[in-house]
């Protein structure tokens, strides 16, 4: 998360508003599922949610910790960023399906999956997968290693189909296996940092 905020009314007043029910007559409070629920219980936060917050992007990090951890509401997160609670809102559910995503597969490192798939494909290839790891974006990584998106389409499903017939075989890969599968399967972008306009031009970090 990031390592401050930036707050353009006084902090006193905020303080005492935060010390309130957490109850706005024209806010309605989140539709949340029991599982959503369960993701922030005590012990369950610090043992599976906490550690990934440093795996999406700050700004959501940071809403999300003021959200679901200190029980703040919305429209109060709005004014410490200066923002609409509709950009709140947007970010709290992006930051979120990015949460569910990481906790739906397989726990891995970097260092994990350079080892692990080395023998079994071109270093293009785990450059590829790394990139697609850490950012679900083919764009991004196809940028990241100047290669032309179409050649990161073509590689990446290529070794995602021989990672299943490796992993039939082997289950050293299977966590792999899963891990870009699930990207493929309608998963991508699901990392990918995205700016919204109205987070610009306020010295803080474009909300990525």
């Amino acid at each position: 998360m990031s390592n401050g905020y930036v707050i353009p009314v006084d902090p006193a007043e905020l303080a005492n508003r935060f010390a309130a029910p957490n109850i706005l007559l024209d806010e309605e409070p989140p539709e949340e599922s029991d599982d959503m629920i369960a993701l922030f219980s005590i012990g369950d936060y610090e043992a599976r949610v906490a550690p990934l917050l440093d795996l999406i992007p700050e700004r959501e990090a940071d809403l999300i910790y003021l959200y679901y951890v200190c029980k703040k509401r919305q429209a109060d997160i709005a004014e410490i960023f200066d923002v609409t609670q509709a950009a709140i809102s947007y970010r709290l559910d992006r930051g979120i399906q990015r949460l569910k995503f990481l906790l739906s597969i397989p726990s891995v490192t970097e260092d994990e999956i350079r080892e692990d798939l080395r023998d079994l494909f071109e270093q293009i290839d785990v450059d590829i997968l790394v990139g697609m790891w850490r950012t679900t974006c083919q764009s991004e990584v196809a940028n990241n290693l100047q290669l032309t998106q179409g050649r990161v389409r073509h590689r990446f499903f290529k070794a995602v189909g021989r990672l299943k017939i490796a992993a039939d075989r082997d289950d050293k890969y299977r966590p792999y296996e899963r891990i870009f599968t699930s990207i493929s399967s309608k998963r991508f972008n699901i990392l990918r940092s995205v700016s919204l306009p109205q987070w610009s031009d306020r010295g803080l970090d474009r909300c990525l």
